[in-house]
């Protein structure tokens, strides 16, 4: 499936940022889903990094929620960020696997399917996501609010926490009315890096 993927991040000093960004939701009375994933997303390349020098990140996504298992590939094209928002082109694809070793036969597979660079892939980095989502429900948009609580391993091992709005439909000057006062409630900016940022800059200074 292909879409737009389109959110805002903020950077997290310490896990009771993550608490003030709930009260301000929890203040807004609208309808919210939680649930809890846990996360493993591995990151790949092919020789020479061929798929970074295009700008394009390619992930396995593992996720594990309420006992059960989910495979997926995802291709990230360049982000562009106006005024804090990001947007960029996904490719997802479910995986039907029963285990890891199935998952990445199939994810090779569909790899080369999307991009004919994407062969005699290597990992690069992962990155483990202890994640906590909303699902937003308000008049105007949908989306969704999720801290993550990651340990990135790149070469070595580093903690982030990172809050994140992504669009799911409806209005988008109501969700980026909502991000904006998010924002200006929460004292919270804009991270420098992004997870994957963080962890190709690990990689290459290891």
């Amino acid at each position: 499936m292909e879409h737009i993927e389109t959110e805002y991040k903020w950077a997290v000093n310490k896990r009771s940022d993550f608490k003030k960004l709930k009260n301000i939701l929890a203040a807004q009375g609208w309808d919210c889903a939680f649930s809890a994933p846990v996360l493993l997303d591995s990151y790949f390349d092919a020789p020479g990094g061929a798929l970074s020098a295009e700008k394009s990140a390619l992930r396995l996504r593992k996720t594990v929620l309420d006992g059960k298992t989910f495979y997926e590939l995802t291709l990230k094209s360049a982000s562009e960020v106006i005024n804090g928002l990001a947007r960029r082109k996904e490719i997802t694809v479910a995986l039907n696997a029963q285990n890891r070793r199935e998952a990445l036969t199939k994810f090779r597979a569909e790899a080369a399917k999307l991009n004919k660079k994407a062969v005699s892939l290597g990992r690069l980095f992962s990155i483990a996501n202890k994640r906590k989502t909303f699902l937003i429900n308000a008049p105007e948009f949908k989306a969704e609010l999720s801290f993550d609580d990651c340990l990135i391993k790149s070469g070595t091992h580093k903690k982030l926490l990172e809050a994140e709005l992504e669009f799911k439909g409806g209005q988008i000057s109501a969700f980026n009315a909502f991000a904006a006062y998010l924002g200006r409630e929460s004292g919270l900016k804009a991270p420098i890096k992004s997870k994957v940022a963080t962890a190709r800059a690990l990689l290459a200074n290891r």
